[in-house]
């Protein structure tokens, strides 16, 4: 007999057992100064996949969404190369430099093959309605692309109810609400705005997210919106994958939270 999620994650053993594809939609790679990451390696970050039975992760490197997203590109695509099938790439688009939005967009798909797009207005510090981020969503559009966007309650620039007049102007476009606003309160916000929009999707890393949280996601948008992952490389995988399987959901349910939700926003 198969076991269940619960029973591999309690015995502290691979997921691979099931037959899932295990996809984290929200990954990073190397060092970002504000955290400490003891393993911010590729190979490092595909040697504790291993450990979990997870296939892919989906990253942007630190670099991109810190001082420099152009040689960041460089480098997730770098990552990309090396661990084909294993590691997937985001082009990370800096808002506050307007003139290069659309040369570093069709070099990031074209150019180095990555396949979605992340937005860091956080760290940035620029607003995604701000008009400068209209080229972002018509090349998202057009390529029928994953935007992958760092979301914060309270947070002017990024808090989800933003996501509301982009997800209804720009319908071909998956938006993905990193961290699913990150405390509570944006939680809240991000589930209101799930519900009004069927192209928003619900990223669940984030070290203040609980299992019950998980649950209450899961109840009022439903578990095929939901994607897991875990800010690998400084938040420790395990953590993430373990509010989530241990969630009092279904097997499928989980086993649509834990890849197959993103493996189908991959086709």
């Amino acid at each position: 007999m198969t076991p269940t999620v619960k029973e591999l994650v309690q015995r502290g053993e691979s997921l691979a057992a099931l037959g899932w594809r295990i996809i984290d939609a929200h990954g990073h790679l190397g060092h970002l100064g504000m955290f400490y990451a003891p393993t911010p390696d590729a190979a490092d970050m595909v040697a504790m996949m291993d450990r979990l039975g997870v296939q892919t992760v989906c990253i942007s490197s630190h670099l991109s969404i810190g001082s420099d997203f152009i040689r960041g590109n460089d480098e997730t695509a770098q990552a990309a190369r090396r661990f084909p099938g294993r590691i997937k790439g985001y082009v990370t688009i800096n808002a506050r430099y307007p003139e290069q939005i659309e040369g570093e967009l069709r070099r990031g798909v074209d150019e180095l093959g990555l396949f979605g797009i992340k937005l860091h207005p956080g760290l940035h510090d620029f607003s995604v309605l701000d008009p400068a981020c209209e080229p972002i969503w018509r090349f998202a559009q057009e390529r029928g692309l994953l935007v992958l966007a760092h979301t914060w309650g309270g947070d002017a620039r990024c808090r989800p109810a933003a996501f509301g007049k982009l997800a209804e102007s720009y319908p071909g476009v998956r938006f993905l609400l990193g961290h699913s606003g990150g405390v509570h309160a944006g939680r809240e916000e991000a589930i209101q705005v799930a519900q009004a929009h069927p192209n928003i999707y619900l990223e669940l890393c984030s070290s203040w997210l609980s299992r019950a949280e998980v649950e209450w996601m899961a109840a009022e948008v439903g578990a095929e919106r939901m994607l897991f992952g875990t800010d690998m490389p400084f938040i420790d995988p395990r953590y993430t994958l373990g509010r989530v399987a241990l969630a009092n959901l279904s097997e499928e349910e989980l086993r649509l939270i834990l890849g197959e939700n993103m493996a189908r926003l991959l086709m």
